[in-house]
């Protein structure tokens, strides 16, 4: 069976896809049918990766007082207190 890594950031081309020596000898349907299993895999994977990437931004953090026993540190009108330029 036919199986490599998928490199979500180097696409191969149908043209290329066909040269590969498990897909040449194949028959035009069966290259069709593994290229597109191929372009479904890629997308499957770039998809994963940008999910990752978006879970993993950076941005502003806040960051709010802790009493000793964990419980957050109120104001009086029940909010949270923020610390200032919190990084």
């Amino acid at each position: 069976m036919f199986k490599f890594k998928v490199d979500i950031f180097n696409e191969i081309s149908w043209q290329k896809f066909t040269q590969l020596p498990g897909v040449s000898p194949l028959p035009l349907n069966e290259q069709v049918k593994k290229y597109n299993l191929y372009i479904n895999e890629l997308t499957y994977e770039r998809n994963a990766y940008l999910h990752w990437l978006e879970g993993h931004k950076k941005g502003p953090r806040e960051a709010f007082l802790l009493q000793e026993d964990g419980n957050f540190l109120l104001q009086e009108d029940g909010f949270k207190i923020k610390i200032p330029n919190y990084a």
